[in-house]
């Protein structure tokens, strides 16, 4: 563990460097809420509850989801992995005594922990400006709770990016993936609006598929609108499919990478 420890140190360290990410990464943050802020506003104009949502619950929502997606850095693993992969420089993450699945989630997991503290800054400057009365949970349970899901959450997109980089080494370009579930897996985690608006068919279904209890509900925890029994089973169905991507990346980078022929150190 002390070597991916390092990793996650050195990730994290590098983030100072660049500083323009950094900032882009507040501004992207700042203008999601701020878009979210006017589009409800409208919405809910002469409104006192939209689908449950008061005015107040519904900012709070886009406050914090903004915050966990902002976080997530599993999407630059299968493009790194990819173009490793094409380039033949994973060659060298193949004979280091590092699982590479390991090395590249450390990676991103000090990338994560190093923009957190700006995202947080970033949501607490829309808070200030826009003088959102933010809805949080008070229970401590249903907090620890949603820090384990946002965890366990990041632990599975890493798992699920990094299988998705892997499969270049069967496919000529893995874009195609990484394009068209983009969006997809934006919707489905609950980033693009809370998944309680769907209809209830729609949200049976997803209830069951890891997304949504990626951002989705430790969310709705978080801000006191889910209970802890609800809490506690997307734990479980998100602890099951963790566990299968994990098991799913490793299998196929161990059968895949008896063919790879790349080179380059």
């Amino acid at each position: 563990m002390r070597k991916y420890a390092e990793v996650f140190r050195i990730s994290f360290k590098m983030q100072i460097i660049w500083r323009f990410d950094v900032i882009m990464t507040m501004v992207a943050t700042i203008a999601r809420i701020i878009a979210a802020w006017i589009l409800w506003l409208a919405i809910f104009q002469g409104r006192e509850m939209v689908s449950g949502f008061t005015f107040d619950a519904m900012l709070s929502y886009y406050i914090v989801a903004a915050i966990i997606s902002s976080i997530d850095f599993s999407h630059q693993v299968s493009g790194e992995v990819a173009w490793l992969i094409k380039s033949g420089g994973f060659s060298k993450h193949m004979v280091t005594p590092m699982n590479p699945m390991g090395f590249f989630g450390s990676m991103a997991g000090g990338e994560s922990a190093f923009h957190l503290v700006f995202s947080v800054f970033a949501a607490a400057l829309c808070y200030f400006a826009f003088g959102v009365n933010i809805m949080l949970s008070t229970d401590i349970f249903s907090i620890l709770l949603a820090f384990v899901m946002i965890l366990m959450g990041l632990t599975f997109m890493i798992g699920y990016h990094y299988f998705v980089g892997i499969m270049a080494f069967k496919f000529l370009s893995v874009d195609f993936f990484t394009h068209v579930q983009s969006s997809i897996i934006a919707f489905a985690t609950g980033s693009m609006i809370p998944l309680s608006l769907l209809p209830n068919g729609v949200v049976s279904v997803l209830r069951y598929l890891p997304f949504t209890h990626v951002v989705y509900t430790p969310t709705m925890l978080l801000t006191g609108q889910k209970s802890i029994t609800e809490g506690v089973t997307g734990l479980c169905v998100l602890l099951i499919w963790t566990a299968a991507m994990l098991i799913i990346a490793q299998r196929t980078y161990t059968r895949m990478r008896i063919k790879y022929d790349g080179v380059g150190i």
